[in-house]
């Protein structure tokens, strides 16, 4: 089933779990692509789901905003942030709505949402640091990444990724890595991921390699140059660690980048890891390892999940966290055996 379901949602240009959804009877997707997939499945032969009613207790205005960080302007023009906005407009079709896209308030909800003018709201969390208005939201809401105890998440397997990267470090023979980031909960979850796979292998990224700011934004220089503490010198650096996994891909092309400027040489003198593939346009260096998160999908499922809470609003709080992809590229060098 799971197999025809996939030959249908490529077929059609929509994701499995809109299928599934759709021969569940399930909300959260507009009629007319039910419709398209009920029709393709029919003529292939696929069981149908019994015909179902709208549960939702009010009118929709098939409309929703999407509140995303900006710093220093920086976010809203990254390759992360404008392949999320895709994703998000491509769910928010596939419901039938629209996306009123609004800057990450400071003190209250922008008017949209305080006078109720849209069905949800959905919200970017990966700097949980960000204040959000003290006073409640009056529609469903949906975090993405990270969220209060009491809402509905989606997010991805940040632990899992960062088991990948270290267990490919591992195999390449690095025996210490250091690790640089933003003091988050994301961060620590892909940092304790990174370990993890290190320390299956006897290998380890210790605390004094571990280098974590609250605030850090675009800091990664400042890292490199805290971690290395004056000495550039590849063959008395190899002594400390042979490998920098960074918290993200922003992270690891900055620090590519500085240890460049400092004269040492990606792979060759020091490994690097990103995590999520959103390169930053301007890069030109080798190809990046990395961990690839399904960026796109994050934002269709966020929208998909505000529609689904409004038929289930009574439902226990619901957190899908999907999977991440491994990207092998050319800054991981192999650590020749002593």
């Amino acid at each position: 089933m799971a197999m025809l379901q996939r030959t249908l949602a490529k077929r059609l240009n929509v994701s499995q779990m809109t299928v599934s959804r759709a021969l569940r009877g399930e909300s959260g997707i507009s009629e007319e692509t039910r419709s398209r997939i009920l029709e393709a499945a029919r003529l292939s032969g696929i069981a149908l789901p019994p015909s179902r009613k709208l549960a939702a207790g009010k009118d929709l205005l098939h409309a929703i905003c999407t509140l995303t960080p900006d710093r220093d302007g920086k976010n809203t023009d990254s390759p992360f942030h404008a392949r999320l906005r895709d994703g998000l407009r491509r769910g928010a079709r596939e419901c039938a709505s629209e996306v009123v896209s609004c800057l990450e308030p400071t003190g209250v909800w922008p008017l949209v949402v305080a006078r109720s003018q849209v069905d949800g709201v959905v919200i970017v969390r990966g700097a949980e640091h960000a204040l959000l208005p003290e006073a409640p939201c009056p529609m469903p809401q949906v975090y993405i990444f990270r969220g209060p105890s009491n809402a509905d998440v989606v997010s991805v397997d940040n632990f899992g990724g960062g088991l990948q990267l270290g267990e490919h470090l591992a195999a390449k023979g690095h025996r210490r890595v250091a690790f640089i980031g933003p003091e988050t909960r994301i961060a620590r979850e892909r940092l304790a991921g990174v370990r993890t796979g290190l320390e299956l292998a006897g290998a380890a990224c210790p605390s004094d390699l571990t280098q974590l700011k609250v605030n850090a934004g675009g800091q990664s220089p400042i890292h490199i140059d805290d971690l290395l503490a004056g000495e550039t010198r590849p063959q008395v650096l190899r002594q400390r660690f042979t490998a920098i996994a960074a918290y993200n891909d922003w992270f690891a092309v900055h620090a590519i980048r500085r240890l460049g400027e400092l004269g040492l040489r990606v792979p060759d003198d020091i490994s690097v890891t990103g995590f999520d593939h959103a390169i930053p346009q301007w890069y030109d260096g080798p190809k990046l390892t990395t961990c690839a998160i399904p960026v796109e999908e994050l934002g269709a499922e966020a929208v998909r999940l505000i529609y689904w809470r409004i038929e289930h609003p009574n439902a226990v709080r619901r957190t899908l966290t999907l999977e991440t992809e491994w990207v092998e590229g050319d800054t991981v060098a192999t650590v020749p055996k002593d």
